[in-house]
């Protein structure tokens, strides 16, 4: 939590050009070496020549340095000639960007479009360690449907916001109270995604959500989908622990309510 705590405090809000969404949807995409590699072949077919020099020199665009001055995103060095003959300190010939931990609060809060595969490459990011990998385990990710995949989206869109509105506001060092507060809130953002993962497999509401489906193949087939899911939930840990937490806190809360309830009533009656 500490690490993470020092994340939120580096967090800021910044505007994102659209040329900068493009340079991001290449990272995310994992597309960054064959829009370089498309631009080189144009630029080849136009009869733009240039010597290796002046292509590194270019190689880093204004939007990619706007996003790494940011913090959105670092750069990583990758060799593309594997040949154990070739000088180890040549200068690499292509230089490849990863999201940091800013980087992905951003992604998730901005609604940008990504995959299961793309939450997977960043598991070990400590944000999505926090607030992701700690409450489901990787192959219950990488099975994910889309109604399950749509309800982790907008988890991570929610605890994205509230760390970015958390970190505006922050004009002050963070003590315990503010930690326990930061816990606390992150802790009511898993429940509520635990009891909407709970509805979601709710077997009524399979049935029920198919009803305009005339076609038995079509219902048989996206029942066996959302059945192979269950099991896959059922048999992750970490997912069993949250969704125990869900069934304590909600009984909990409504022995709490109907002892309210209880209070009201006979000073009603009194």
């Amino acid at each position: 939590m500490n690490e993470f705590i020092t994340i939120l405090q580096s967090v800021k809000r910044f505007p994102i050009s659209d040329s900068e969404k493009r340079v991001l949807y290449n990272i995310i995409n994992n597309t960054q070496r064959d829009s370089r590699n498309k631009i080189k072949m144009l630029k080849k077919l136009l009869g733009f020549i240039s010597n290796r020099k002046d292509e590194n020199i270019s190689a880093v665009s204004f939007e990619t340095n706007s996003l790494l001055e940011k913090g959105i995103i670092h750069s990583i060095n990758t060799t593309i000639n594997s040949n154990p003959g070739v000088n180890i300190n040549q200068k690499p010939a292509n230089e490849e960007y990863r999201l940091t931990s800013i980087g992905l609060i951003h992604i998730f809060n901005d609604r940008y479009t990504y995959s299961p595969d793309f939450l997977l490459k960043y598991q070990n990011d400590i944000f999505l360690q926090e607030v992701l990998f700690s409450l489901f385990q990787t192959i219950t990710i990488k099975a994910a449907t889309a109604k399950f995949f749509n309800i982790i989206t907008d988890y991570l869109t929610s605890t994205s916001d509230y760390v970015i509105n958390l970190s505006l506001e922050m004009n002050k060092p963070v003590n315990e109270d503010i930690k326990n507060e930061i816990e606390h809130k992150i802790k009511v953002f898993s429940l509520i995604l635990g009891f909407k993962i709970t509805i979601l497999f709710n077997e009524n509401n399979i049935i029920s959500s198919n009803l305009e489906t005339n076609n038995d193949k079509v219902i048989f087939a996206i029942h066996e989908v959302e059945t192979l899911m269950k099991k896959n939930l059922s048999k992750d840990s970490k997912f069993l622990n949250l969704l125990s937490t869900v069934s304590s806190e909600f009984t909990s809360g409504y022995d709490d309510l109907t002892g309210f309830l209880n209070q009201d009533n006979k000073h009603r009656y009194e």
